[in-house]
Parts: structure tokens; C-alpha cells; sequence
């Protein structure tokens, strides 16, 4: 515009954004809360899987403990014996009561838990403690004097010839959110 003067006069456009700049910055911003969120939500799903797993390692742990204190006591010259469901045998390690001699042992594997009886028929006692659940399959084998391992079904076709010695037990385990465990402990004085 030009004035009376024929100077020219200039408005004073108001200081703002424009409707792109609005739009490319809302993008923006959306973009960078996605992001955020997709942090985020990996954390919480890592925070989980490590709660999990280090429930799991725990439950493992006792688990394995049990285990080896039951074999590491097994009774002299006594089987083990496989059944369906799980394993059996007699044990000096009785949990609730120390000291009392020799219990029956049997750990169960089905019904997608894993269970431990411990009983003596002498003292009418009997105690079962749930160990884990969601077990999916389990096998064992057996390493004998000759130094290979010999699943189960393997051990009992073979012909009788007296006892022969188990120097080990090794216990597959798979759960069933894919984790596979595999248990290998020395049996000091066990028999087939």
C-alpha cells in the first residue's frame, strides 16, 4: 500500500504457524510418542521375562537340591525304579524329618507337575511337596558300568544279570513354554 506521503506502508502480518507447520509438527510428535511407547513396552515385556525366568531358576534350583540330596543318600544295593509317572526309590534324605532313616521316595512327573513323596511305612509318615508346574514330558536314562546311556525302555529289554551297577541318572525335562532342562547327577551306590 502506499501512504499519502507515497511511502510505502507494510501491515503487520500476525506471528503464528501455518496449518502445514501445525500438521508436520502433530507428525512429528506422534512419531516420537509411538516410539516412546514402543520403549517402553519392551522393558515392561524384558522386566517380565526376567521375573519369570528368575522364578523358574529358583524353583530349578530347589528342585535340583532335592534331587541330589535324595540320590546323593540313596540306600545301598536298593533299585530305582521307572514307573509311567516318575522315578522311585529309598533315600536316607527325608525333608521333614532329618534323622529318621530310610523313606520311600517316588517323584512324580504327570499331570504337568512335578511331585515329591517322601513316606515310611515303620513311622506311618508320609508328606508330598508340588515342586514345579507345567512340565510337559520327561525322560530318563541311565549311564551303566560300561559308560554309555541307556534310556528306560532300553535297560529293562536287555536280559537279566543280577545287579548290575548305575553310575549315573540323567533327567530330561521339557516345560511347556518350550524350556528344555536336562538333570545329570552321580548316583554313588545304586543298583537297576
Amino acid at each position: 500500500m502506499v501512504g499519502p506521503s507515497g511511502n510505502h506502508i507494510t501491515t503487520d502480518r500476525q506471528a503464528g504457524f501455518s496449518l502445514i507447520e501445525l500438521l508436520i509438527g502433530l507428525v512429528l510428535s506422534g512419531l516420537l510418542m509411538s516410539m516412546v511407547a514402543m520403549v517402553l513396552g519392551q522393558s515392561i515385556t524384558n522386566n517380565e521375562v526376567v521375573r519369570s525366568s528368575s522364578g523358574l531358576s529358583t524353583q530349578m534350583f530347589t528342585l535340583r537340591r532335592i534331587l541330589h540330596r535324595d540320590l546323593q543318600n540313596i540306600v545301598i544295593n536298593r533299585p530305582i525304579s521307572v514307573e509311567k509317572s516318575g522315578l522311585s526309590f529309598e533315600s536316607n534324605h527325608c525333608i521333614l524329618l532329618e534323622g529318621i532313616g530310610a523313606v520311600s521316595v517316588f517323584w512324580d512327573f504327570s499331570s504337568n507337575m512335578i511331585r515329591r513323596t517322601e513316606d515310611s511305612n515303620s513311622l506311618g509318615y508320609g508328606n508330598t511337596y508340588m515342586l514345579m508346574r507345567g512340565l510337559d514330558s520327561w525322560t530318563v536314562e541311565f549311564l551303566g558300568n560300561n559308560n554309555v546311556w541307556v534310556s528306560r525302555s532300553q535297560q529293562s529289554n536287555r536280559a537279566v544279570r543280577g545287579h548290575s551297577g548305575v553310575k549315573a541318572i540323567r533327567l530330561k525335562l521339557r516345560f511347556d513354554d518350550g524350556q528344555d532342562v536336562m538333570i545329570v547327577e552321580r548316583i554313588p551306590y545304586a543298583t537297576e
